[in-house]
């Protein structure tokens, strides 16, 4: 059994005051939950064609300008660009990104989405986000998704989303 010097005594007590301090230090700050809100309404769009279509080896391939204007939580007005792709309109994929200018639940800022869209005979599956790190003035650090409800022929929305403690 060895036996410890004076120095082998004074690492074990600074490294029981470190593991001590820690213990102190993890106690005392509290987690973070992340509140997630949901902000809802309508929103009118217009599709527009940026350039023709070209259909090359039978594929389509085109461009779209978008632009929106929202009301309920997310009051203000979205331009964006759309790309989509396939071998008819009932199957293909879209890709988007837009940028948000308004309120969301009265705070001011701008964001932007992305959008990623699939579509085929089988159903169709959509994913829309905020983009990491897009989020300015009030919104700046805003994360969340967008689900887009077509009622009626109706655009709505349900935004969830979070921003970081003020």
């Amino acid at each position: 059994m060895r036996t410890l010097t004076v120095r082998g005594y004074v690492a074990v007590a600074v490294l029981g005051l470190l593991i001590a301090l820690g213990v102190m230090v993890a106690g005392s700050v509290k987690a973070q939950e992340t509140v997630v809100h949901h902000a809802t309404g309508m929103f009118e769009v217009s599709v527009t064609p940026a350039d023709p279509e070209v259909v090359e080896a039978g594929l389509g391939l085109s461009r779209y300008t978008l632009a929106k204007t929202f009301s309920g939580g997310m009051t203000g007005s979205a331009t964006g660009q759309m790309l989509a792709g396939g071998v008819s309109a009932e199957e293909g994929t879209y890709v988007a990104l837009e940028r948000f200018v308004g309120t969301l639940d009265g705070r001011e800022g701008a964001f932007l989405l992305a959008h990623r869209g699939d579509m085929n005979a089988g159903g169709y599956t959509l994913s829309i986000t905020v983009v990491p790190g897009s989020g300015t003035g009030e919104l700046a650090g805003i994360r969340g998704d967008f689900a887009l409800i077509l009622e009626g022929g109706a655009h709505r929305y349900d935004l969830g989303y979070s921003l970081p403690n003020p």
